[in-house]
């Protein structure tokens, strides 16, 4: 019996570790240059409940576009226009593929819910890349990120409102490490897994 249930609890640990852990902005194409001087980001869905464990930026932000710069801050928020996390990240954040990243306190994120993530930058005008599928460029985002929308408020570092009209389009920009949690049929089978130890047949 304890060996049985030894093995339910190693499952539901190796079906969480291995989820791992993914990037929502995997790469894009196509981009051209933009200026701003307010929070500029994007929008989005998520098709399944992730929890975020990282806020970053692209390091194009430090390297190519505003080389003087030494912080940006990046936020998310809730489409309420609740505050959820934020990061100052610096160029010597660690580095994964083609952003920085910072870690803040794990936030959990759930389907059929808009989220808003954007960067701001202290000293005024700044660049970002700017991708957008109206002239030619394309953003490829993780297979839980969906419904890519820019998003951009002017004036300090705040809520990045959504920009009608640009489906599949974003100012890159804030990006951030998450971590998928375990999905519904695997906590079920795991459930029932269990429940049939439980239900095992007594000793005589």
């Amino acid at each position: 019996m304890r060996y049985l249930l030894s093995i339910v609890m190693l499952a539901a640990a190796l079906t969480a570790r291995g989820q791992g852990t993914s990037q929502a902005i995997l790469g894009y194409t196509n981009a051209i240059s933009g200026v701003f001087n307010g929070t500029a980001g994007w929008t989005f869905q998520v098709t399944n409940a992730v929890t975020v464990t990282e806020l970053g930026c692209l390091a194009s932000f430090f390297f190519v576009h505003n080389t003087s710069a030494t912080q940006v801050r990046v936020g998310l928020w809730a489409s309420d226009e609740s505050l959820l996390a934020s990061s100052d990240i610096a160029p010597t954040n660690t580095l994964v593929d083609l952003s920085l990243y910072g870690s803040v306190n794990p936030v959990l994120l759930t389907p059929g819910q808009t989220y808003h993530i954007g960067a701001h930058y202290p000293g005024g005008l700044f660049g970002l890349d700017v991708v957008a599928p109206a002239v030619g460029g394309s953003v490829f985002p993780s297979s839980h990120i969906v419904s890519l929308t820019a998003a951009y408020s002017p004036g300090g570092f705040t809520w990045p409102a959504m920009e009608l009209g640009t489906l599949g389009a974003a100012y890159l920009g804030p990006n951030f490490r998450y971590i998928p949690e375990p999905s519904s049929f695997a906590i079920l089978g795991l459930g029932a897994l269990l429940l049939a130890v439980r239900r095992g047949p007594k000793p005589l």
